[in-house]
């Protein structure tokens, strides 16, 4: 318990510090679409067993078991402090916000690109919700800056990241209770997902935004729940090399669809973070652990850590908290190359910092009305 109060010490004088240290953002605003890897704790507020509002998830976050998926900070938050944010995004919630000009966080854990994708949990904010909250939140900023133009220029400045996908494989398309894996080929589901996506993303376009990073899928056969659960088909690697090969195929045509928005849109950048690069043994070299839950799971195969069961006291040598989830470290690891590119592979054209930096041209004039949202 000791080492517990320590960790806890020592990660709330780093957030005092965050968050008293009158940091000036590099951006005004910061606009966060995801599943689990980035939810702030927005499936708090909905009925679904999906949610992590217990201990010891949080258990080093200084707010406590906030309903991020993690043992403190998510990949989301890394990206926001480096941004220079000297307070956490707000949640959406069940749309209460009102300190929304800094941006919001709309992340839903078990949500995916399809609507259809974790029905079996019940609600979710699945992306095509979070856009829609989205508008919400653009409309509500037309008004309170007093106009839809001055509105759009100040929402063309702010980043947008987009984090999806990863259960429309590990909820959907790997699991024998949706007929997905029979209705499509690998190659034929990754295309469905990402016609599904690219609209979504034009969407996205429509209210404002201009500078899009759009986060592909990690490793979801390096998971330890999938580890566990598929022990037969372990590459040199120990991952489930067939779930690595079908999420490959998306980040592939992922690629080659935001080429074809950034073709399409010249006032705007939709830029690639590869995941899946950084996800990898580069990015792992600094962990002990790098195949093994820190926190107690259910059961083999699970991915939840058990109510109030005491983790590993050395988290920052594990790269995953619970059985699908990274550390704090590891996000820290994984957002410190998605904001700055450690190799030119990370991202492309741009990494966030670059992203950040860009002057574009005015936004087009078919966006949408905000106004009228």
């Amino acid at each position: 318990m000791a080492l517990w109060a320590l960790s806890v010490v020592l990660l709330v004088s780093n957030w005092q510090h965050w968050t008293y240290g009158k940091a000036t953002p590099q951006v005004p605003c910061y606009f966060v679409f995801g599943d689990s890897l980035f939810d702030n704790g927005n499936n708090n507020y909905l009925t679904t067993p999906v949610k992590v509002n217990y201990l010891p998830y949080g258990v080093d976050f200084p707010l406590g078991a906030t309903g991020r998926c993690s043992n403190g900070l998510n990949i989301a938050d890394t990206i926001a402090e480096q941004l220079g944010f000297d307070s956490f995004i707000t949640d959406f919630g069940i749309g209460g916000v009102t300190n929304f000009l800094d941006g919001v966080n709309y992340g839903s854990s078990g949500a995916g690109i399809l609507d259809e994708t974790g029905y079996l949990s019940r609600d979710l904010f699945t992306m095509n919700i979070q856009l829609y909250n989205h508008k919400m939140v653009a409309s509500r900023i037309a008004k309170q800056l007093g106009g839809e133009d001055v509105a759009k220029k100040y929402l063309s400045k702010c980043i947008y990241v987009s984090d999806m996908g990863h259960n429309d494989y590990l909820n959907n398309y790997f699991l024998d209770t949706y007929n997905s894996s029979t209705l499509y080929t690998p190659d034929e589901y990754a295309q469905h997902l990402i016609k599904t996506y690219k609209t979504q993303l034009e969407e996205l376009y429509s209210t404002g935004a201009r500078k899009i990073a759009v986060f592909g899928l990690i490793r979801v056969g390096c998971m330890p729940s999938n580890k566990q659960k598929n022990p037969n088909e372990l590459d040199s690697s120990l991952c489930a090399y067939k779930l690595n090969n079908d999420v490959k195929i998306f980040n592939s045509q992922l690629q080659t669809m935001l080429e074809a928005l950034n073709e399409k849109h010249k006032d705007a950048v939709f830029t690639y973070i590869n995941s899946y690069e950084i996800d990898s043994d580069v990015t792992n070299a600094g962990f002990k652990y790098t195949r093994e839950s820190c926190c107690q799971v259910l059961e083999s195969g699970a991915v939840p850590c058990q109510s109030l069961s005491v983790p590993c006291a050395n988290r920052s040598e594990y790269v995953y908290w619970d059985g699908a989830h990274f550390t704090e470290a590891k996000a820290w690891a994984f957002g410190k190359r998605a904001f700055k590119r450690q190799f030119p592979e990370d991202a492309h054209p741009y990494d966030i910092s670059e992203l950040v930096k860009l002057e574009l041209k005015d936004n087009d004039v078919n966006s949408v009305n905000l106004a009228q949202l």
